[in-house]
């Protein structure tokens, strides 16, 4: 997502609209608004398919088009010129009282799934992020979209699919909201985790661009910030008023720290394997002129060595894929983690 675009269109109409404003003595504050058109009934089926933990989630949701032709129409996403604040912003994105049904029929489908298969709250939670991940990253314009574009359309960027994600969570009870990142241009959405006695509390971040856990740093963001994973609450835009937490980051930061220690413990491995590779076609090349017994036992031993350290670097490749692959499997990857720890 252009999040950067997005800030220039933003300041772009709000110049314009100063601009057209000098000499008013009213000015009306707007928020972003979807106006339905009641008389319209037709509906439209959205199909629902992603895996998640060992399973692959599969559904459908009917929904009046009304809401959603009414997010696209022209001014639906009005910028205001005064009296706006970011929260104000993204809170009128998410809680459009037009997507009532949207929310409805949509965490009616996840409620259903999360009853019959015992899920916890935790689980509730990556269930719904898996479901925005899934969902197609393309740049769909300057203007954030409504939910209930995103989700129809099935697709949308980065602010698209954190402002989706953080509706869905701030809807099912969370704490939740959105963290924008000018400076990398890109936003996330973000959830509370634990209180662990801190003063101001402490929010997840969860990248929505693809499959990541939650607490897992974003690409762009990780090249720029090191350990990138948490931020303040008073750097979230939130967008409700819940109360849940999500209680298994120490979890999220074991399996890292272990990707982390695979990745060093690989790359170790490689340049030993580099080494050995030399010095056994070095003694390849001095068998071939004349043969010499210090020089086959140095050569035997090098090539032993040097298959036993392919054979460790392709089992840690192995379970660097597993951790790779194991978002939506949060607690399956932890205790295949803890199991080798």
């Amino acid at each position: 997502m252009e999040i950067l675009n997005k800030i220039l269109f933003f300041l772009l109409i709000l110049c314009m609209i100063t601009s057209s404003a000098v000499g008013m003595t009213v000015i009306q504050n707007t928020v972003p608004a979807i106006a339905a058109d009641p008389s319209n009934t037709s509906t439209t089926v959205v199909e629902i398919e992603f895996p998640f933990k060992n399973d692959v989630v599969l559904g459908e949701v009917t929904l009046h088009l009304s809401p959603y032709n009414g997010a696209k129409a022209q001014g639906a996403k009005s910028i205001p010129l005064f009296g706006c604040s970011p929260k104000q912003y993204y809170a009128a994105i998410v809680n459009d009282p037009a997507q009532d049904e949207m929310y409805a029929e949509l965490l009616g489908f996840f409620d259903a799934y999360a009853k019959h298969h015992n899920l916890t709250s935790d689980e509730y939670v990556e269930l719904l992020t898996t479901y925005v991940q899934n969902i197609p990253y393309k740049t769909v314009g300057a203007e954030v979209n409504f939910p209930i574009e995103t989700m129809i359309e099935n697709k949308g960027d980065c602010d698209d699919k954190s402002v989706l994600l953080s509706g869905l969570l701030a809807k099912s009870g969370y704490a939740a909201g959105v963290a924008v990142f000018s400076e990398d241009n890109h936003m996330t959405a973000a959830i509370k985790e634990t209180e662990t006695g801190q003063v101001i509390s402490s929010y997840i971040l969860i990248e929505t661009t693809r499959y990541a856990y939650s607490g897992e740093n974003a690409a762009v963001i990780r090249s720029r910030t090191k350990n990138r994973t948490r931020v303040r609450e008073d750097s979230v835009i939130l967008v409700g008023g819940g109360t849940g937490v999500y209680t298994v980051a120490w979890q999220v930061d074991a399996i890292l720290e272990q990707r982390d220690r695979i990745v060093e413990t690989i790359d170790s491995l490689s340049q030993e394997m580099r080494t050995l590779k030399t010095e056994i076609m070095e003694q390849e090349a001095q068998l071939v002129q004349a043969y010499d017994p210090a020089v086959y036992e140095k050569y035997e031993k090098n090539l032993t060595s040097y298959n036993e350290y392919k054979e460790t670097c392709y089992a840690y490749i192995d379970e660097l894929e597993i951790i790779n692959t194991g978002s939506f499997s949060r607690e399956e990857t932890y205790q295949m983690v803890a199991s080798i720890m």
